[in-house]
């Protein structure tokens, strides 16, 4: 899994156009749905800069956030109410002395997850943190995303005292995709995402003890679509 390292420091001006709101909106459809009541206790799996973590503090959840890079945690840290927790911990094996409602992932950190086993390994972490009757919910980038949207492809962002070219290359035997990401001041970065399939998510899921799960395709209550760049899995324990 990658460490963010200079990302951390123009992260947030590099998502500036997604619509965090928008998310957070279709991340209360889904409380709804699955009965997560206000106030709840929700923690956020690969929160980066706590823009979501904030967010649903915001609406009254009491919310936790957890990533592997210390340098996204201090930014997290310094734009975030202090009722907010931040944990320097791997999605992997992280632990908490306190049941959890939800838990959620969104923009792709799922994706960094490069083996089913690191996969279940995620889940059954949020399972052993699950109150019964609690949800995991997750995003994931799909092949179709990787292969039609991005594989071949290099953008450039001018991100103000610095600009960033990033490559893309889709590995299509391995299901493996990776960012190249060359910075104006000489700072490199490689981030390696993982397509997963149904089965192994259904198999990574079993593994880990969950025995309900819905998919939908991102932002909707629709199944999955052949063409559909992004899914969210809802795991119920």
């Amino acid at each position: 899994m990658s460490k963010y390292k200079f990302f951390a420091t123009v992260y947030d001006k590099m998502m500036d156009n997604i619509d965090y709101e928008g998310w957070k909106f279709y991340l209360l459809q889904l409380f709804f749905k699955y009965g997560v009541e206000p106030c709840s206790k929700v923690t956020e799996l690969g929160c980066g800069t706590g823009m979501m973590t904030r967010l649903l503090d915001g609406d009254g959840f009491r919310m936790t956030g957890i990533d592997i890079s210390e340098d996204m945690l201090e930014v997290a840290r310094s734009r975030s109410a202090r009722n907010i927790k931040y944990l320097h911990q791997d999605m992997r094996s992280f632990e908490f002395s306190e049941e959890q409602d939800a838990v959620i992932s969104i923009c792709d950190s799922m994706n960094y997850l490069l083996t089913v086993d690191d996969l279940s390994k995620t889940m059954k972490s949020a399972w052993n943190s699950l109150k019964s009757g609690g949800v995991f919910i997750f995003d994931l980038k799909t092949e179709f995303f990787y292969r039609k949207q991005l594989d071949g492809k290099k953008f450039t962002e001018d991100l103000g005292n610095v600009s960033c070219a990033w490559r893309n290359k889709y590995d299509k035997k391995n299901h493996i995709h990776t960012y190249y990401l060359d910075f104006s001041n000489g700072e490199k970065e490689e981030h390696i995402q993982k397509v997963f399939n149904a089965d192994e998510i259904k198999e990574a899921a079993m593994r880990a003890g969950f025995d309900r799960a819905t998919v939908y395709d991102a932002f909707s209550f629709d199944k999955p679509k052949k063409k559909s760049n992004r899914i969210y899995v809802v795991l119920r324990k």
